[in-house]
């Protein structure tokens, strides 16, 4: 099956890879985020502000979902739930598209969700982060 015509992901599949990848990522970001912010406060007195913090978080987590969606297509979550993300033709994403798919897929959050829901009314299970970064989550089968 080539990747033009390859299956579109399921919700399910895409729910059970971000919550693998939210655990993952979650915990991995806060502990190397607070690690410095810590030895700052234990050296300087002053405590890190929330909204620097929050910037890293962001930062770091962009960081960790663009590395995976550029080399390989997979987050560890997606390898576990076989769906890999893809451009529209079938090829590896670049930096500008995770950044798209990123933000767009915060935005998918913050809209009660509605940006995945419509996967499942959208006639290629599109949702909001893969159209308009003109990506594609597809499931891959073992070979």
């Amino acid at each position: 099956m080539s990747n033009l015509t390859a299956e579109p992901a399921t919700l399910l599949r895409r729910v059970g890879a971000i919550i693998y990848d939210t655990v993952l990522a979650g915990f991995s970001v806060v502990i190397i985020a607070a690690i410095p912010a810590y030895a700052f406060t234990a050296l300087t007195g002053v405590k890190v502000p929330a909204i620097i913090m929050m910037l890293v978080y962001a930062a770091m987590t962009y960081g960790f979902f663009g590395w995976f969606w550029t080399h390989g297509g997979q987050t560890l979550g997606m390898r576990a739930w076989k769906v890999r993300v893809v451009t529209e033709t079938g090829q590896a994403i670049n930096w500008p598209q995770a950044r798209s798919r990123f933000l767009w897929a915060i935005l998918s959050w913050a809209a009660l969700c509605i940006g995945f829901l419509v996967s499942l009314f959208d006639p290629e299970r599109l949702t909001w982060h893969d159209r308009f970064s003109q990506t594609r989550l597809v499931r891959i089968h073992k070979k």
